[in-house]
């Protein structure tokens, strides 16, 4: 019987959350351009190009285009230097590697900085497919990209053990039939609890299950 994982990047298998927040912000803090605190909560599931349409709506000039790079810009140097794998990460990817597992990541960041990010923390080929949201022109809070991961690897959804932090990811994955596990994350513990709630399980770090 296949076991197949599927993982978040941010704030699940690494610790880039307040990176994240500060690169993407940036956008609309250089146009001066006001925001509510929750809006980072909006624009994690949903990927790099739909975070700009978003932002044009908003105000932010350019084409959708013009927006994604501007938030690459303020990130890659970061996803390519700075965030690290969260505790007990590496070692669990590996044993379940070595149990004959298929590891996939699906991510709302694009390739440009995931894939840098998982190579950077030796990780990259532990997995048999890495996938972008932008891979599907789909974002995390639809369950068109959970139904399309699925029909990629020929399996159902409900045979997808699929790990994130996010609320919205999570509420969606599982309305897919995935089944689905929360993962705490220090920069988003105030909606851990409502996390959990919505998903199957739950762990707080990945050295619980080592």
């Amino acid at each position: 019987m296949r076991s197949i994982y599927v993982f978040d990047l941010d704030g699940t298998l690494v610790d880039s959350m307040a990176r994240y927040a500060q690169g993407i912000l940036r956008v609309l803090d250089e146009e001066g351009i006001a925001y509510d605190d929750d809006l980072i909560k909006v624009l994690t599931p949903l990927g790099y190009t739909r975070s700009a349409e978003l932002y044009q709506t908003m105000g932010v000039p350019g084409t959708v285009e013009d927006i994604v790079r501007r938030i690459e810009n303020n990130l890659v140097t970061e996803y390519a230097n700075n965030i690290p794998l969260k505790a007990g990460v590496g070692d669990y990817l590996r044993k379940r590697k070595a149990e004959g597992a298929e590891l996939y990541v699906l991510t709302a960041s694009p390739h440009i900085v995931t894939d840098i990010c998982l190579q950077n923390n030796g990780v990259y080929d532990l997995f048999d497919r890495v996938w972008s949201v932008e891979d599907f022109g789909i974002d995390k809070g639809s369950v068109k990209v959970y139904e399309a991961v699925a029909d990629l690897l020929h399996c159902k959804t409900a045979d997808i053990h699929f790990y994130d932090d996010n609320l919205t990811a999570v509420s969606t994955a599982k309305a897919a039939g995935c089944h689905t596990i929360a993962v705490r994350d220090r920069h988003t513990d105030a909606e851990f609890a409502a996390v959990c709630a919505a998903a199957d399980a739950h762990i707080s770090s990945f050295e619980e299950l080592l």
